[in-house]
């Protein structure tokens, strides 16, 4: 009742009535009284007031008759400065559907008639101020409710695997990461993705890990708890490891979850599928008869280079390549720390490779333009590379010529390092053709020769090999450089 007070009290216009003018008080307000003033104000087309007894200073229900028709009750009053006021209770209905009826006019008028004898005489503003403390108060709560939601909201899982994979901004485990947490957590668990990471269980990871081995994903599931479990140790060591961003401190996790679950190693096992030689020249073979086109190339590239990773190879621009030196420079951020300060990674071009390079440069626009696109301005994606591989296996397949079962993209690097081995190619030049194994000291800070001359020879009898020429099996050792 005091609510509906309140919004009739501050939206009311000021009424005032005429005192009688003998001074005397006639008896309460009848229906039959209302209804002779409401004809009387439209015969005389003035106003008909009506008034209530009542102790003086007490304040007193009131009907107001005006000549269109509309009767409003109202409750007069004294203001403390003496003054007389009004406010509109509401429009009068004897029947109290439209309306108030006399009983809830004079129930409506009893409480503000307590109110004023407590003290509060000036009950408009009264009204006005307790509606702008309830807005004050409504947008306290609604600003409280929003920094909840944005405190909730950066200590969610989705806020904390955002912010992991913004640290692996430049690795090639970015991608990675980021597509396997949009796939099997943002939209396979979305309620999970919501919750705060800090209050996690280590059995509702276990149902997202669960779901992808059902499903026959089982590597999957063991690169996805692999990925959790560093979000979280990042997450957990924030607090002391200056190295780490500050806003992984926000999300106040103390036990990594992931810990307690198994580590799936049965679904890490190291892959050791390698074309056999007559599986490489159906491939290869293959491979130049699709047609032309920029992932054709690039995986021509990417074997005519020695195995090089696709990944790594197609965010090469024009400016990497040296026509004159007959050259390629990749830029290698595999590894811990090297997305800032990528390992430059020189690569000899190949007779076989010049054509399909001096072509894929003169497409390029400008320097910085991805030097194997389809539309001139945007990198191949890795995944249409392979999707051309897996086409290949599957006509390799149908026309029997797989020796051990299908094959992957990923599985070129290996057959191609394989076969450079079987050539009589020196680990230490695979390696550095390959770029792997070159984090040790020595590498890193000793020893500086580019090894360009022992990577051409190696490549130039790789090549021969994988287009089914004559090649001799000659031993090609790295050279050694004596120390100062």
């Amino acid at each position: 009742m005091k609510s509906d007070l309140k919004r009739k009290a501050t939206h009311a216009d000021k009424e005032t009535a005429p005192e009688p003018a003998n001074g005397t008080r006639a008896g309460i307000i009848t229906a039959r009284q209302i209804e002779a003033a409401a004809t009387k104000a439209k015969a005389t087309g003035k106003d008909e007031w009506l008034t209530d007894p009542a102790a003086r200073g007490a304040g007193r229900l009131g009907v107001r008759c005006r000549p269109s028709g509309a009767r409003s009750v109202v409750y007069r009053f004294t203001k403390s400065d003496g003054t007389r006021d009004a406010l509109v209770l509401g429009n009068y209905d004897p029947t109290g559907v439209r309306g108030l009826d006399l009983t809830e006019a004079r129930d409506k008028a009893g409480e503000l008639q307590r109110l004023h004898r407590s003290g509060i005489t000036d009950l408009r503003e009264h009204f006005a101020a307790m509606e702008q403390a309830d807005k004050a108060r409504t947008e306290a709560e609604r600003e409280a409710a929003a920094t909840a939601q944005a405190r909730a909201e950066r200590g969610s899982l989705q806020a904390l695997l955002d912010a992991y994979c913004k640290s692996l901004e430049g690795r090639q485990s970015h991608d990675d990461a980021e597509g396997l947490f949009r796939l099997h957590v943002t939209e396979a668990f979305p309620a999970l993705a919501q919750a705060q990471a800090a209050t996690i269980k280590a059995e509702q990871f276990r149902d997202v890990l669960a779901k992808l081995i059902d499903a026959g994903k089982g590597r999957t599931a063991a690169k996805l708890r692999a990925y959790l479990r560093a979000a979280y140790s990042m997450a957990m060591r924030a607090g002391l490891d200056p190295t780490i961003p500050g806003t992984f401190s926000a999300f106040g996790v103390e036990v990594n979850q992931l810990e307690r679950l198994p580590s799936l190693s049965q679904f890490s096992k190291a892959l050791d599928r390698a074309l056999t030689l007559p599986e490489l020249h159906a491939f290869w073979k293959r491979l130049q008869g699709k047609p032309e086109g920029a992932a054709r190339d690039a995986i021509t590239a990417a074997l005519l280079l020695g195995g090089q990773r696709p990944r790594q190879l197609l965010r090469a621009v024009a400016a990497d390549v040296d026509e004159s030196a007959g050259t390629l420079v990749l830029r290698d951020i595999k590894g811990r720390n090297r997305a800032a300060n990528p390992r430059r990674h020189l690569l000899p071009i190949v007779a076989e490779l010049a054509p399909i390079i001096k072509r894929r440069r003169l497409l390029c626009q400008t320097a910085d333009a991805p030097l194997f696109s389809a539309t001139g301005d945007v990198q191949l994606r890795d995944e249409t590379a392979s999707e051309l591989v897996g086409e290949i296996c599957a006509d390799m397949a149908a026309a029997g010529e797989l020796e051990r079962g299908p094959f992957q993209m990923r599985d070129l690097r290996r057959t191609a390092e394989t076969h450079m081995a079987a050539l009589g190619i020196s680990s230490d030049v695979r390696a550095q053709i390959q770029s792997h194994g070159l984090g040790g000291i020595q590498q890193r800070h000793y020893d500086k020769h580019d090894y360009l001359p022992e990577k051409r020879a190696a490549i130039e009898l790789w090549a021969l090999r994988l287009q089914g020429k004559a090649a001799t099996v000659t031993p090609i050792k790295s050279r050694r450089k004596v120390a100062a």
